[in-house]
């Protein structure tokens, strides 16, 4: 059974929400890449990890996204039912780490 090893908090970046983006973030492991992109009216979430490997992320209220892998998983915290297309910042975005 995984044990979670650690929970960091991914800031958005400070700008102007808009149909795709995408910032990095530095974490103990080394940097994330988050892509952002809103088709099929929602919200689809790419994340380059540090080793390059690309995952994509669901980005739906406090799902835990890549919980079958045995070393990251990605997080949307938030009290909203639905994740909008202009909500997306009133989330909080986590990397989970298991051991």
């Amino acid at each position: 059974m995984k044990t979670i090893k650690s929970i960091y908090s991914v800031p958005f970046p400070d700008a102007e929400l808009t149909d795709a983006f995408y910032f990095s973030t530095v974490h103990p492991d080394g940097v994330f890449k988050f892509e952002f992109r809103y088709f099929n009216d929602r919200w689809n979430c790419f994340v380059t990890l540090p080793s390059g490997e690309i995952r994509a992320a669901g980005v739906e209220p406090n799902v835990l996204s890549w919980s079958g892998f045995i070393d990251y998983g990605v997080l949307f915290l938030t009290d909203l039912p639905v994740i909008e297309k202009s909500s997306l910042y009133l989330t909080s975005l986590y990397i989970i780490t298991w051991e």
